[in-house]
């Protein structure tokens, strides 16, 4: 079907649980299929072009757990994140307080150090972390589940906005436009903040005579806008690891080094790792990096360890 855009997606076909194939039209499709292939799927159909695509091969092994809180742990912290030693391994781990007074332990690492899924062999994987305080709660903790492992082997961030044109009445959003590192918590809040650009962008765009006429093209540029971010903070310390493949951003060893001092201030001052919290759940703008009297302060951390 044309539309004033060019080529239209007007409906959805899909199959019913009782095999049956079923068409739905609809004004406006929002591709929300993780991985993104259905609009990928469409566009070549179409035999036009697909968009570049920027890829950070991350080779990463997660492996989660539950475990009863012992009725007489005592701690003054309430979760805990073991940063791996970058330069001499990629293990970390994760654990958090959740429901139920129980523990949520999440391992991880790159290029061939995945943790297991055996409960014997999963603490001892958290006895090798650079800290052991993970492995010092529950060690004698009662484990309530079997371990579940997951792998994921690429970031991907598919740049829709270098089209030319696109389809009117398609949207993707989500992992469908950029796929991040799980490990960073940023994919589902980048996904909500997207579905609140689209409802911005239309609700601006109600009153004209064809709301949908450019759509594509401005909630893409907004949105890489607000993708840039959450990208580049996990770009950067993805690249840490030699062995990890993938567009390499241009001013990356000074990123590294910047970012390297960060992490150290942030280790002995309460202050600045809120901050650099806030930065990295998206709370806070990454400008807040740049403000003179931060910049001067990380740039003497700098100095001192290099």
């Amino acid at each position: 079907m044309e539309g004033s855009d060019g080529i239209s997606a007007s409906a959805v076909r899909y199959e019913t649980e009782e095999r049956r194939h079923e068409t739905l039209a609809a004004a406006l499709i929002v591709d929300a299929s993780a991985r993104g292939s259905l609009t990928l799927a469409f566009l070549k159909s179409l035999g036009g072009p697909i968009p570049e695509q920027t890829r950070i091969e991350v080779n990463e092994g997660i492996a989660s757990a539950l475990f009863a809180v012992p009725d007489d742990f005592s701690s003054d912290w309430k979760g805990v994140f073991t940063i791996p030693a970058a330069r001499e391994s990629s293990r970390g781990g994760i654990m958090m307080r959740v429901e139920g007074n129980r523990w949520m332990v999440t391992l991880f690492g790159r290029h061939g150090e995945w943790p297991p899924g055996e409960g014997r062999k999963f603490l001892d994987y958290a006895q090798s972390l650079r800290t052991s305080t993970i492995y010092n709660a529950i060690k004698e903790a009662k484990p309530l589940r079997d371990v579940v492992r997951f792998g994921f082997t690429e970031s991907l961030w598919r740049h829709f906005e270098r089209l030319d044109s696109f389809p009117r009445g398609l949207l993707p959003i989500g992992d469908a436009f950029c796929r991040f590192n799980p490990m960073y918590g940023q994919g589902m809040s980048v996904a909500a903040m997207e579905a609140n650009l689209l409802h911005r962008t239309l609700r601006a765009r109600a009153a004209k005579q064809d709301p949908l006429a450019g759509l594509a093209q401005a909630f893409f540029a907004e949105a890489q806008v607000l993708i840039e971010t959450p990208w580049a903070m996990s770009a950067v310390p993805d690249f840490i690891y030699p062995e990890t493949k993938g567009d390499r951003p241009a001013d990356l060893e000074s990123a590294l080094r910047f970012e390297g001092a960060v992490i150290r201030i942030a280790a002995r001052d309460p202050a600045v790792h809120k901050l650099m919290v806030e930065v990295q759940h998206l709370l806070k703008p990454r400008s807040v990096y740049r403000e003179p009297a931060f910049v001067e302060r990380v740039e003497a951390e700098m100095a001192g360890a290099w």
